[in-house]
C-alpha cells in the first residue's frame, strides 16, 4: 500500500497565536522606530525658523508685534522652545541701545513664539534670537531689522545649528534614536524566532509520525 503524507496538523493555540501577533508587532515596532527617528533627527542638527513683524515696516514709538516660527527639516513645528529675542542698533542708529524681549509660545499655529513691545527710534538693527531651551545652552541667530521708513522687511529667515525645543540633551536624543529601535528590534525577532522555532518542531514531529506509516 502506497504511503500517504498526512495532512498538517494545525499549530497549538499558543505558537498560532504568537505567529499571528509576530507580524503586527514587528509592523508597529518599525512604524515606531520611523517615529521616533525623524524627531530626534530633527533636534540633534538644527531647526529652521522665520521672523516677521507686524506692522512692517515698525513706526517708531508705536506698538509693534514680533513673530517667529520655528520648524524642524522635515517641516513640523517645534514647540516647547525657549526664545529670547535682542534688538542691538547698528552704528548709524543715534539714541537707541540694545534691548531684549522673552518670546511667548502659542498654542495654535504650533511652533510660533511672540513679543510685543514698543518699537525703538527709526534706524537698522540686528535682531538676534536666542534659544535657551537647553539649561546652559544659548544658541544664536541673527537677521536684519529695519525700523521706520517704507521699505518692508518682509519674512526674515534664519538657521538654529543644534537641538531646539527638546526636552533634554544629546544624550536624550540619543536615547530614542538608537536604544527604544534596538530594544523593541530585539524583542521582535525574539519573538519571532521562539514563534518559528515551535512551528517547525510542532511539524517535526507530525512528519515522524507520518514516515511511520505504512
Amino acid at each position: 500500500m502506497p504511503m500517504s503524507r498526512p495532512p498538517r496538523a494545525r499549530l497549538p493555540w499558543g505558537a498560532d497565536r504568537r505567529s499571528r501577533v509576530a507580524r503586527p508587532v514587528l509592523a508597529v515596532a518599525l512604524t515606531c522606530g520611523a517615529w521616533l527617528l525623524t524627531p530626534a533627527l530633527a533636534h540633534g542638527t538644527f531647526i529652521r525658523g522665520s521672523v516677521t513683524v507686524v506692522p512692517d515696516p515698525p513706526s517708531p514709538g508705536r506698538p509693534m508685534v514680533l513673530t517667529v516660527d520655528l520648524a524642524n527639516p522635515s517641516n513640523s513645528p517645534v514647540e516647547g522652545a525657549k526664545l529670547v529675542a535682542e534688538l542691538t542698533p547698528k552704528a548709524a542708529t543715534v539714541g537707541a541701545g540694545a534691548r531684549t524681549f522673552p518670546l511667548q509660545e502659542y498654542k495654535e499655529p504650533y511652533g510660533t513664539y511672540r513679543a510685543q513691545f514698543t518699537a525703538p527710534p527709526a534706524g537698522s538693527y540686528t535682531l538676534s534670537v536666542h534659544d535657551r531651551t537647553e539649561p546652559g545652552e544659548d544658541t544664536t541667530a541673527t537677521v536684519p531689522l529695519r525700523v521706520g521708513g517704507n521699505v518692508a522687511n518682509g519674512t526674515l529667515g534664519f538657521t538654529l545649528a543644534g537641538a531646539a525645543g527638546g526636552s533634554g540633551g544629546p544624550g536624550s536624543w540619543l536615547l530614542w534614536l538608537i536604544v527604544v529601535p534596538v530594544a523593541a528590534g530585539l524583542a521582535v525577532t525574539v519573538l519571532v524566532w521562539r514563534s518559528r522555532s515551535r512551528e517547525a518542531e510542532v511539524d517535526g514531529a507530525h512528519q515522524d509520525r507520518g514516515d511511520g506509516r505504512s
